[in-house]
């Protein structure tokens, strides 16, 4: 009983001295913290805007950049009244873990239009146009010649980025294929008609 009482002493005290340190410092510790979160939110939405404007969904590029400002000034605020150095180096990991979850959330919303082009044996070109014609893609065929004149059939189709999973099994193992963003389009992408602007 003496040994289970002198190692639970062992183990409560440096605990007890943490919290203690924690109780001094928690306007600083929250303070980082605060740097921190609202510099990893105002890089996110920094990121998520300029991804927007690329795409050109303008309603949403408002919103972020406003909401975007207010955050950023609160956290400049914060970093601006503090004293030690450990508020920069938690500014930036902020910075750095924003580029992250941007990028994160910009693969999860797959926003744009894709121009998928790709290049496939004469015979294997038109069974690969046949079966995305079936599954309801517009594709366009015309010929092309690879290495040493061989004919080759040049594919090309246009899709939503997020159906660019799907498409890549249907192509098989052995493909050649260029993926290029599309600005605008009119009339069929992918597997949706959509209307002229």
């Amino acid at each position: 009983m003496i040994y289970i009482n002198a190692l639970w002493q062992n183990l409560i005290t440096p605990v007890t001295v943490l919290f203690s340190m924690i109780g001094v410092y928690q306007i600083e510790i929250l303070n980082l913290v605060a740097i921190f979160g609202l510099n990893l939110l105002s890089t996110t939405l920094g990121n998520l805007k300029t991804i927007l404007l690329t795409k050109r969904v303008m309603k949403l590029v408002y919103v972020t950049t406003f909401i975007d400002a207010m955050i950023f000034a609160l956290a400049f605020k914060c970093l601006a009244t503090s004293s030690s150095l450990v508020f920069l180096v938690f500014f930036a990991a902020g910075r750095l873990g924003g580029v992250y979850l941007g990028s994160l959330i910009e693969n999860k919303l797959a926003l744009g239009t894709l121009e998928v082009s790709i290049h496939k044996h004469w015979q294997e070109g038109i069974k690969l146009a046949d079966q995305l014609r079936t599954l309801g893609y517009s594709v366009t065929t015309f010929k092309g010649y690879g290495i040493n004149g061989n004919d080759r059939l040049v594919i090309t189709v246009i899709i939503p980025r997020r159906e660019l999973v799907e498409l890549k099994p249907l192509l098989g193992s052995r493909v050649n294929m260029t993926v290029k963003d599309v600005s605008k389009t009119y009339g069929k992408i992918g597997r949706v008609q959509t209307t002229n602007v």
